[in-house]
């Protein structure tokens, strides 16, 4: 397999620690990982069989449960075709793409926190271009990181620092009832990756727009883990100055230096979204109902 640069650490005894929380061991993980493998090939509508690493992940995602893992892995391929507005020009080689890493810093950090959360950044870069921002590219850049991350993350809980500095009131406006139905289904359809908490820092007064959108569509429980902060303060209280990047006062590299080690990693998988680009459902193929449960008698 060919060496690709490492940009996402973990601990040698992560994936033992996680399997552990699901009452699994590491060699029961890889019997249920065979498992999905052989359903997957079972499966003639499926464009693809994924490979161990990814379907580890979608297993660890949805708490080593059977066939919720199932379901999501089917919608992971199905809602390319029913939502163009996420799955369409999604290659980072695309132009809109390209632009986005322009206007915004939105990637996770390196290291992981003591609880083996990964923390994403998502921070104003260029305010200037605000005005070309599409809420849809910021959620296409979010699942191109996610492809990565099933091939070389180990799935816990993520955490989140959304930085309002520079964001306008028109850029808030983007983000309309719509857009958050479908950037929700998606999130919740696909990946569901638990989320243990959001960081709103340098707030700004129409955020309240947004997070009465959220309310209405995520669970309460979630929505209580939403924290807003006039500053940037609650962030170095909260997770270790070893992990956070050096805008924040923190020892990792600054969020310019990740970026650029971001791109260099979508060049190493430019194959993997090459092939991204084609894979869709065939519905023509799909097992009828009776099919499914006549396999499973």
């Amino acid at each position: 397999m060919e060496k690709r640069s490492l940009l996402l650490h973990y601990g040698n005894d992560i994936l033992e620690s996680v399997a552990r929380l699901y009452q699994k061991t590491e060699e029961s993980l890889a019997q249920d990982v065979q498992i999905l493998k052989s359903w997957m090939e079972s499966q003639p509508h499926l464009p693809e069989v994924l490979d161990d690493k990814s379907l580890q992940n979608f297993f660890l995602l949805n708490k080593c449960k059977m066939d919720k893992t199932k379901r999501k892995i089917d919608m992971y391929y199905t809602l390319r075709s029913q939502l163009p507005d996420i799955f369409e020009n999604v290659n980072p080689k695309c132009s809109n793409l390209k632009e986005i890493l322009k206007i915004f810093y939105l990637l996770p950090l390196p290291q992981m926190t003591p609880e083996m959360c990964r923390v994403f950044v998502l921070k104003c870069r260029n305010k200037d271009m605000l005005h070309k921002l599409s809420p849809y590219d910021v959620v296409k850049m979010a699942n191109n990181l996610q492809e990565l991350r099933l091939k070389e993350d180990v799935m816990v809980g993520d955490i989140g620092i959304v930085d309002m500095e520079g964001i306008n009131m028109r850029t808030i406006l983007k983000v309309t009832p719509l857009f958050m139905v479908k950037a929700v289904r998606f999130y919740k359809e696909v990946y569901s990756i638990p989320l243990k908490g959001v960081y709103v820092i340098n707030t700004h007064p129409l955020v309240s727009i947004i997070l009465a959108m959220v309310r209405g569509l995520i669970k309460p429980k979630i929505f209580q883990r939403i924290h807003i902060c006039k500053d940037a303060s609650i962030i170095k209280e909260k997770l270790p100055l070893e992990i956070l990047p050096e805008n924040y006062g923190g020892n990792e590299k600054s969020l310019e230096e990740l970026l650029d080690l971001w791109k260099l990693k979508f060049e190493e998988y430019d194959d993997l979204f090459n092939r991204l680009d084609k894979l869709r459902v065939n519905e023509n193929l799909r097992p009828s109902q009776d099919q499914i449960s006549e396999a499973s008698r």
